[in-house]
């Protein structure tokens, strides 16, 4: 019971403001006073195993990697391959948002980084050319919620510490998903842009279309690069980030001449800046997820699963439910360091594959980065397109059925995230 109402004061921190780490760290603090272990340093002890992680050694390098692409000006030139690919077609400019979120999600990881990126130079386009901003502001978020779900995910890095999951099974396992969300969005966008005005441009020339395609390929073979070696057994996945990142720096420094020494030194701060924050929440998590096992949690919520129902697909939705609402509240790092030690014991227990659950884990999240009151995407578009969160929320309402039907095949037709780590024999 002092556990349960822990979590709940963690939530209520979280929506009042309170930094993520000090929450988590000060409530695990509590619980081992509670639990009459007033020692600190067993707490110091239990922060420092959290990061000593062979797994984390990627988590700056890939959010290094993706600094150094996107000072690059890689965005504009993904744009410009999307534009000559779909841009002339009917409510063509909203199927190249989705289609340069799908290709910045190869290359970011980050799906905030992407709603930045892409919404300062998708939504004033996409308005000179009739769309409504809440429009472009619900699809721009909307389809950077696929940065997370493919390769390289830093969420997937961070999913594989308290798990022990392989990093390389979790790249493969995303990438039918996320091209699934882009489906479903292209599909979407085509119905809703059905009376929009076909663009009557001239059509484009075989030179200006091979100029696109060649500008753009050094860097959609970004991802491809840690795709194909991870499967080709040349490194690992946290080897796999220090290859990317000395492609980005070779690429954005050398080839491009896009990124100078001071915007080099630059990417470097935000890089170290981004990466201790998210450390020190991985340290504070891991006490608490420490404490929780301590108290017994995981053992208690699988009997609760249990009491409630034997079928693992009443399971997976009230589960679905339980994410969606926590992803509404608590950002997504901490989420899945808290409550992913919990549910996904059960989850076994259910007979559900680890590698699809937490693809299941990993969407359901990303919904609640859309979602108010505390989805970070929703502030970070509000900002860029000077509209209310609530304005963009109603434009956001298609969108989630849209995202709830994409969750729903891919909570329940396991092949989607299973069949490519299985084919790349990664898993059994």
């Amino acid at each position: 019971m002092t556990a349960v109402i822990l979590i709940i004061l963690l939530v209520i921190l979280f929506v009042i403001g309170v930094p993520i780490a000090f929450s988590i760290g000060l409530l695990s603090l509590a619980g081992l006073w509670l639990s009459g272990i007033a020692n600190p340093s067993i707490a110091a002890q239990r922060m420092f195993s959290g990061m000593n992680s062979y797994a984390l050694l990627a988590l700056p390098l890939f959010i290094l990697a993706g600094n150094i692409l996107v000072a690059g000006g890689v965005i504009q030139r993904l744009i410009e391959f999307a534009d000559v690919m779909v841009g002339r077609i009917r409510g063509g400019l909203a199927h190249v948002n989705v289609l340069s979120n799908l290709m910045m999600a190869g290359v970011s990881g980050s799906a905030t980084a992407d709603t930045a990126a892409l919404g300062s130079v998708m939504l004033p386009t996409m308005k000179a050319r009739g769309y409504s901003v809440e429009f472009a502001s619900a699809l721009t978020i909307s389809g950077a919620i696929m940065a997370p779900i493919l390769p390289p995910s830093l969420i997937m890095v961070i999913y594989a510490i308290p798990t022990k999951l392989s990093i390389g099974a979790l790249f493969f396992a995303g990438i039918v998903p996320a091209l699934l969300i882009a489906l479903l969005l292209m599909l979407y966008v085509a119905y809703a842009c059905r009376n929009h005005p076909i663009v009557q441009d001239k059509a484009l020339g075989l030179k200006v279309m091979a100029m696109a395609t060649l500008t753009a390929l050094p860097v959609l073979a970004a991802p491809l690069l840690i795709v194909g070696g991870v499967r080709g057994g040349f490194f690992t996945a946290t080897e796999a980030a220090a290859v990317l990142c000395g492609y980005a720096l070779v690429l954005c420094v050398i080839a491009y001449r896009s990124v100078g020494p001071r915007k080099l030194a630059e990417v470097f701060r935000e890089s170290a800046l981004t990466t201790a924050t998210i450390m020190i929440i991985v340290a504070t998590s891991n006490l608490f997820a420490w404490y929780l096992a301590m108290e017994n949690v995981p053992n208690a919520t699988r009997a609760l699963f249990q009491s409630m129902t034997d079928n693992p697909f009443l399971f997976l939705l009230i589960v679905n439910i339980f994410l969606l609402v926590v992803g509404a509240f608590v950002d997504t790092v901490p989420a899945i360091l808290i409550f992913v030690p919990i549910l996904q014991p059960t989850a076994v227990q259910f007979g559900i594959d680890p590698i699809h659950f937490a693809i299941i884990v990993i969407v359901n999240l990303m919904i609640g980065l859309n979602t108010p009151p505390v989805g970070t995407n929703l502030f970070v578009i509000s900002s860029i397109a000077g509209k209310s969160m609530l304005q963009i929320s109603k434009a956001l309402l298609p969108f989630y059925v849209v995202k709830l039907v994409a969750l729903a095949l891919i909570t329940y037709v396991p092949a989607i995230s299973l069949w490519l780590p299985r084919v790349a024999g990664l898993i059994n």
